[in-house]
């Protein structure tokens, strides 16, 4: 078994799944901005995080903090600074208080406060910040950071869910089925090479900063950015199967296998096919829904390892003296 073969089958399968996840990413974000996923994720942190029904009447007025704990107010904003939070949730508990006594008005306030989770916190807060209005709202900021990354991974387990289905929407519609790919990319050799040939292009011309603000951007905003053309080249190819894809068994056009009988003799062509299928389009929806972050970072490691086992010959200049390479 040629270890070379099955390194340059995982970058063309990372390769795939990498342009597929983009693509998935790109879905994400309409549905989440259409339904305002992350709007209404923050908004039931923030009432988890400040339970307290008085500190929440408190906080309602000031503008920042209205759309989250006011059912009129509209659509809720997406993010929120936790310094910005931290300020609002000090000031609004020393309503009332001059500059220079506003640490203990705040604290007094809490002490009042019904028994919670949020006042044994903030207690512990106070008691760690002094009499130092500003240490209080630095220890304050920091709690809520941490606690809304917490919360928030509700949504990241929720979106990874809504990717799993969108993938496997894109899987079928896109007819991309893992198990079939896999067998084409092993049996041919110049495919191999294509989608190795790309993969090494990508990693070498996309470093992870540039990957991770391409990924930060809209749409619209990634397509006008030259230094994320190589990600939206991808996207393309595994939508439109380019010069670099286009060996690859993707869509919907009739393939030499679709006729063969089954391996089984038991079993129906048609059966053991769409069965097969069905199972690669899974396995794809599965893979998409482990992000594009995820596959962008196999796929330098993958690279990574081909480049120490001998670069592919897609990627070299030609030159007469060379052997044929042993991988097949």
């Amino acid at each position: 078994m040629n270890l070379t073969v099955w390194v340059d089958v995982a970058i063309g399968l990372s390769l795939v799944y990498l342009g597929a996840s983009l693509f998935v990413t790109v879905i994400n974000e309409y549905v989440a901005q259409l339904l305002n996923l992350r709007g209404k994720q923050l908004c039931d942190s923030l009432k988890e995080l400040i339970a307290d029904a008085d500190v929440r009447e408190l906080l309602k007025h000031s503008p920042a903090l209205k759309p989250f704990f006011d059912a009129q107010a509209g659509r809720a904003p997406s993010y929120i600074d936790p310094n910005i939070l931290a300020h609002l949730l000090v000031g609004g508990l020393a309503i009332g208080s001059t500059a220079g006594d506003t640490c203990r008005r705040a604290s007094d306030t809490i002490d009042k406060l019904p028994d919670s989770a949020l006042k044994k916190q903030l207690q512990a807060l106070v008691a760690t910040a002094g009499s130092s209005t500003d240490a209080l709202v630095t220890a304050v900021g920091e709690w809520a950071d941490r606690s809304l990354t917490v919360l928030g991974g509700k949504y990241k387990r929720y979106l990874q869910t809504i990717s799993f289905w969108i993938g496997l929407a894109v899987a079928i519609g896109l007819n991309i089925d893992t198990i079939t790919l896999t067998e084409q990319l092993y049996r041919d050799r110049d495919t191999r090479d294509a989608t190795v040939s790309l993969g090494v292009q990508i990693t070498e011309s996309t470093s992870q900063k540039t990957f991770n603000h391409c990924l930060s951007l809209t749409p619209q905003q990634r397509k006008a950015d030259t230094a994320c053309a190589p990600l939206t080249g991808l996207v393309d190819a595994v939508q439109g199967r380019n010069d670099s894809l286009g060996k690859l068994p993707i869509g919907w056009s009739e393939r030499p296998d679709d006729k063969e009988s089954s391996p089984a003799s038991w079993l129906p062509p048609a059966v053991w096919r769409w069965g097969s299928r069905g199972l690669g389009w899974v396995l794809t929806a599965l893979a998409i829904s482990l992000g594009a972050p995820f596959w962008f970072d196999l796929l330098n490691k993958v690279v990574n390892l081909r480049h120490g086992m001998g670069k592919p010959e897609a990627a070299k200049k030609p030159e007469a003296d060379r052997p044929a390479s042993s991988a097949s």
